[in-house]
């Protein structure tokens, strides 16, 4: 690969992020595959069998601080010097409305979906900054950009990971190459997007796997990036923006932001 050297992957198991890690080992990337459950294992061997570079990492990402001292402590079993880190990692969890919900649920997909992929991101930083270069991708979705009543949960989490996204691009600005962006994936033919049409969701635009796995493989082995920070979907107009001198056409472009009127 041109640029990564490493990708850790979570939710590497299965869907997306096992799409994701297939495809970066293919590339060339030494691939530390992430799951809370032995799913990772085989993600691990089809690498390996493929002829990459794999380790399987089965962690519960609920557990912020055991998740962040199994990066740090990988990493300096594994020295990287450029590194990139995919926040595939994701549960739905509880469906309707808050009078309903026992907020101890709201709690475990906070922890999951937000801090505990945050705490891959903090074990992997101090290796980033010392080297100088790190790409970072998160995961969102329809349930970021409007209102998501069946998921609630979910719908807050994956909206605080945008912004926390775009906090990372800015935390890191001046401090070497970096490169952070949330990714609107499409609803791709996985468990979840099962799970989520069984409980009666709208489906609004259904993609190929191969979309997201190819928008993360070249966002990590691209040179130059004009939309770090931003909330794409993957069918936005964003390769005209990737690899290139060319700038957004505007600062609000792809972000989460109010849309005001001004009185006259």
């Amino acid at each position: 690969m041109g640029s990564v050297d490493c990708a850790i992957v979570t939710g590497a198991g299965r869907g997306i992020g096992q799409g994701v890690a297939l495809e970066l080992a293919l590339a060339g990337a030494r691939v530390l595959a992430v799951s809370r459950t032995n799913t990772c294992q085989e993600t691990e061997r089809k690498i390996k069998a493929g002829g990459g570079e794999a380790e399987a990492l089965q962690i519960d990402l609920a557990d912020p601080r055991r998740v962040e001292q199994a990066i740090l402590s990988w990493l300096r079993e594994h020295p990287s010097k450029k590194i990139a880190v995919v926040l595939a990692a994701g549960v739905v969890g509880p469906k309707g409305p808050l009078l309903e919900a026992d907020l101890a649920d709201w709690l475990n997909c906070y922890a999951v979906n937000v801090v505990g992929n945050l705490a891959v991101v903090k074990g992997a930083l101090p290796t980033m900054l010392n080297s100088r270069f790190g790409r970072i991708v998160g995961f969102a979705g329809g349930g970021s950009a409007y209102a998501y009543p069946l998921f609630p949960a979910y719908s807050a989490a994956k909206t605080a990971m945008v912004r926390a996204i775009e906090n990372l691009h800015e935390d890191l600005a001046g401090k070497g190459d970096f490169a952070a962006v949330c990714l609107a994936p499409g609803a791709v033919e996985t468990d979840m997007l099962q799970s989520i049409r069984q409980a009666g969701a709208e489906v609004r635009t259904t993609v190929a796997m191969s979309e997201p796995v190819a928008f993360v493989r070249d966002f990590v082995s691209a040179d130059r990036c004009s939309f770090s920070g931003c909330f794409v979907h993957v069918r936005d107009c964003w390769p005209k923006y990737l690899g290139t001198d060319e700038g957004l056409p505007s600062k609000t472009l792809w972000k989460l932001r109010r849309i005001e009127e001004t009185r006259q």
